[in-house]
This record gives structure tokens, sequence and C-alpha cells, in this order.
């Protein structure tokens, strides 16, 4: 050979292990490794990332890149990751290794029946008994996932029996004093009534799945309210609903349009539109937080010789803001909320407009597995828009407070024991709409 060939065949091969000394410096794998092994998943994600155009389709950074991505909640991108390792590696132990978390991988991404297959196919591999273990706890939860996937139909049947000394909730005054023409004697249908009730509750919803995140939901309730000896206070209603559902673990949205019919004594009484938003999310330490907004046409039927009662209607807006903290056997739950009720006839009924604020507390205590009680608190302040038309030259303004105290008996998974009784005081600065009301039940509620 000539020397000047010689010199080419050194020089190639210096430049050549130069290369491949220059890469095994900067190759991220040895890092990523160790960042891995310490739990900083992100940080080895990151690093990943920024080496992804030089080293992507090396089988070992591959790997490697697919664990951090894995853990560091980018599922989507660890899927291709671990599928290239798969696919290039002569490595028969990092080929299985990558194939078990791959497998993962389609299940974090809910691609169920590709995580479920390549379980089976490492099954038949027969692994170690440890990795027999983890991949059978991954199919049962594969089935569980199927399952809550499913369109699902649920239903509830409840009734309650209980006693009410106000079920108009009307004042207990016979003489009302008006500043036009004093004294006003009332019609006792207009006075405090007290009864005995019955109140049956059908509800059936249904739910379809789109997604593990994504779902579409309705729902129908039956209220049927029987006062034992004055018809006139029977309510029987009708609430259907659709809901459409997204998000995540920690925040989920839910959006829809409901309608409610109200029939009282078996005549029409009123019907009512919304449109629904909402948003939960859930925070560490058993913290819940939401936010919901609703806007309602509010309508009440004119026949049946109430001519004037359009002028009862109106446009709500409702805004509603709350707080849960989940700790041990105890529940708190705070809500704020707000509403602005526009009459939808301003001429002849603009004291029917109004807006309200109130605050609502409750606690549940899990006594035992089977045994819950609870109690719940509302203040609410009510300011009407203008002056009540009738002898009262005044603008209305009502001060509510309502507390409840109750039971709940879980006798089966499916078979609930309930009791309560509540308190209610309504001040007004117009004497006819003061009135207090006090109410217990009992009775029982089947989940089917």
């Amino acid at each position: 050979m000539k020397k000047s060939g010689l010199w080419v065949v050194l020089l190639a091969a210096s430049i050549s292990q130069a290369i491949v000394f220059a890469q095994e410096i900067e190759s991220p794998n040895a890092e990523m490794d160790r960042l891995i092994t310490a739990g900083e998943y992100e940080e080895a994600y990151l690093l990943a990332r920024a080496s992804l155009e030089e080293w992507e389709g090396d089988p070992q950074f591959d790997f490697l890149y697919g664990l951090a991505a894995l853990e560091s909640g980018e599922a989507n991108e660890s899927v291709f990751a671990f599928e290239r390792t798969a696919a290039t590696t002569n490595d028969r132990v990092l080929r299985g290794r990558a194939r078990l978390e791959l497998a993962r991988a389609y299940f974090l991404t809910n691609n169920l029946t590709a995580s479920e297959n390549l379980f089976n196919e490492v099954l038949a591999t027969n692994p170690p008994a440890n990795v027999q273990q983890n991949i059978q706890a991954f199919l049962q939860l594969i089935d569980a996932r199927r399952e809550t996937q499913a369109p699902t139909w649920t239903g509830t049947i409840s009734s309650v029996i209980g006693s009410d000394d106000n079920i108009n909730s009307a004042t207990s005054n016979s003489l009302i004093d008006t500043p036009l023409i004093g004294e006003i004697e009332l019609d006792p249908n207009g006075q405090e009534t007290d009864d005995s009730f019955m109140n049956t509750t059908l509800r059936v919803a249904y739910n379809y799945p789109f997604t593990r995140n994504r779902s579409i939901g309705a729902n129908v309730s039956l209220v049927h309210l029987d006062n034992f000896s004055t018809d006139q206070f029977d309510i029987d209603s009708l609430r259907g609903a659709v809901n459409y559902n997204w998000g995540n673990q920690v925040n989920r949205f839910r959006h829809g349009i409901s309608f409610t019919q109200v029939n009282l004594d078996g005549d029409g009484f009123q019907d009512s539109t919304a449109l629904n938003s909402s948003w939960q999310r859930a925070g560490d330490s058993g913290w819940y937080q939401s936010l919901s907004a609703s806007y309602s046409q509010i309508r009440y039927d004119t026949s049946n010789g109430r001519p004037s009662s359009d002028l009862r209607d109106v446009n709500q807006i409702l805004f509603t803001a709350g707080l849960t903290n989940i700790s041990g056997p105890a529940t708190h739950t705070f809500n704020l909320y707000h509403a602005d009720e526009d009459p939808e006839n301003p001429n002849g009924g603009k004291h029917n407009g109004r807006n309200f604020t109130g605050l609502a507390y409750s606690f549940l205590y899990r006594v035992t597995g089977e045994h819950t009680a609870f109690v719940r608190a509302t203040l609410q302040d009510v300011e009407h828009d203008s002056e009540h038309p009738v002898f009262f030259n005044t603008t209305r303004n009502d001060d509510q407070e309502s507390i409840t105290t109750g039971w709940f008996w879980q006798i089966q998974r499916s078979l609930t024991i309930t009791a309560e009784a509540t308190y209610t005081d309504n001040s007004s600065n117009i004497p006819l709409f003061d009135y207090s009301r006090f109410k217990y039940q009992a009775g029982i509620r089947y989940q089917f």
C-alpha cells in the first residue's frame, strides 16, 4: 500500500473513533437513567425532549424517553417511544420491558383492546410470578374500565311521609295592617295551613360515555306531593335534562339544558327551561372547588281563571360558587349563590323582578359504615325591584333562615332509610309575607 493511501485509512479510522467517542460523551442515556431512578421524571422528560432530534431511534434512548414521558403524564408520546423500542432493539430483555410498558401506555391512553392483547401476549411467554401478578391486576382494571365506559341506566325511587305546619308558606296572621286602607282580613286560604303529606319521587338516568373523559347523560324525574287534607296545594312536577360532560380526574365540566313542568292540584302552574354550565375541580387533601351558572326562563300558566299570571314571568340568571372538604368521616360544603330575576312584562309585573343572595352550609358525618348524620343551614337575602302595587306602597325585602338536620341509614347497598326535620323563618318588611315553617319527615329510598 502506498504511504498516501495508508494515511487516508488511518485518518478515516481516527475520525470514526472520534465520532464514536463524541457520541458516547454526548449520549443522554446515563443521565436520563439516573433521573428516572431518582424519581425525577419531568427532568428526565425535558432532557429527552432536548435530545430527541439526535437520539430518536436509539432503542435505549427511546425506552428511557418512553418511561420519562409515561411518568410525566405524556402517555401518548410514550406509546410511540415504546413502539420504536420494541420494533428496533435486538436486546431480548429490553424488548420485553418495552412491550410491558407499551401495554401500560395503551391502557393510560384508553386503547383498552391493544393493551389487553399485548398484556396477554406477554403473559403467554410465562414471565416471572411478580410480572404475572401485575399483568393480571391490569387486566382486571381493563375489565372494570370497560364496564364504566359501557352505557348505563340507573334509577331511584323514594317516598317520605311527614307533617308540615305551613304547606303554603303563608303568614299566620288573619289581619294585615296596610298604610293605605288600614287593616284587611285575609281569606283563610291565604293563611298558614298545616297538613300531613306523602312525597314520592322517581328518577331515571342514562349515561353514554364516548371516552373515559367524555360522555352525554340524560335524566328524568317525577315528583308527586300529596297533602292528605288540602288538595289545592298538591304538587306534581316533571323534570328532564340532557348534559354533556367532559374533563379529567382533576377538572370536570358539564353543559346542559333542562325543562321543568309543575302542576298545582292537577292544573298547569309553572314551566321553566334552563341552560346550565358548571365546573368542578378536585384539589389536594380532599378539597373540591366548583362554579356554576344557569339561565332560566320561568313562565306561569294563564289558564284556569288566572289570566294575569303571566305578570309573574321572569328570566333568571343564577351563579353559584362552592367549596367542599372531605376529611375522614366528615364532609363540609359551602355554597355562595346570587341570582337576578328580570320580569318578562316590566309594565305590570316589575315588582316581581328581584335579586337574591344566599350562603348555604352542610355538614355530613359518617358515624359508621351504615349511619350518616347531616346538618344543612341557609341564609338568604331577597330584594325586589320596585314597590308592591297592592296596598303597601313599599319595596319588598325578605330575610330567610333555614336549618335542616337528619339521618341516613343504609340498610343495604341499594336501600336507605331517611329522616329529617326542617325549620324555616322568613322575615319581610311587608307583614303579608312574614311566615315560619316546621316540617319533619321519614322515608325510604331504593336505588336500582
